[in-house]
């Protein structure tokens, strides 16, 4: 099949998902996750600071989650955002993005720094030499209210919990509630933030959200949530069957 090049037009949101080779667990440790967070947001204003430790960088990951600005050393901001960040999940092999390109391309630029920098940053932890993602990333439009909401069901509950119980989705949830306390304190999805736990200083100006149907009714989507893990146990049964 022909590559079909894909022009990602500024304010046209999409789903981003890049997954590392041969099922590499990049994400397995929460200092590599804390490290794709940071390097996140450095990608998208500019490039990261110099001669940072371990620990200065997972100090300023925790920081952006924690909706804190990052001391000037740890980031060199060279232009505005590259994207809008509606909402994310970084999952051992793979991560997802809901974007808002905020220029033409912005989404292209913004994965080959990302990427590339977190490469970087692996291969030399781990003594590697080989590419570190696939050659392409999977970028889908989203252009109705109907794909919105399920796009940041899937990034932000779905993902999470596959690191919650591996095999989930064909065996069906253990515990709800279970479930819900480990969503409510997965540091590395956007969870948090639909929740109103946290404010995450790398996703989108709030006005931004609310455009997009994603900072909408906190108790509604608590009901929703709800609801939806209930629905994925393994011993759900629907109500007319009772």
């Amino acid at each position: 099949m022909p590559y079909r090049r894909i022009f990602f037009e500024k304010n046209q949101p999409f789903h981003v998902l890049s997954r590392a080779v041969e099922g590499i667990k990049i994400l397995k440790e929460e200092s590599d996750c804390y490290r794709a967070i940071y390097q996140f947001h450095c990608a998208n204003l500019g490039t990261r600071g110099f001669n940072l430790e371990t620990r200065d960088i997972i100090k300023a990951a925790q920081s952006l989650l924690n909706g804190e600005e990052i001391p000037p050393k740890f980031i060199i901001k060279q232009h505005p955002p590259l994207v809008y960040l509606l909402d994310f999940a970084f999952v051992i092999d793979h991560y997802h993005l809901y974007l808002l390109p905020n220029i033409e391309n912005g989404v292209p630029f913004l994965i080959k720094k990302l990427n590339g920098g977190f490469a970087k940053f692996f291969n030399l932890k781990h003594k590697r030499r080989d590419a570190l993602f696939g050659s392409r990333y999977k970028a889908i439009a989203v252009k109705t209210q109907f794909q919105s909401d399920a796009v940041s069901r899937y990034v932000s509950i779905i993902n999470p919990l596959d690191v919650f119980q591996p095999g989930w989705r064909k065996e069906g949830l253990r515990d709800w509630k279970e479930a819900f306390d480990f969503l409510e304190n997965y540091q590395f999805s956007s969870f948090p933030d639909r929740i109103g736990k946290r404010n995450a200083k790398i996703l989108a100006p709030k006005e931004i959200l609310w455009r997009y149907s994603l900072g909408g009714d906190k108790k509604d989507y608590l009901k929703f949530v709800e609801a939806f893990l209930k629905q994925k146990l393994a011993n759900f049964q629907p109500f007319f069957l009772e």
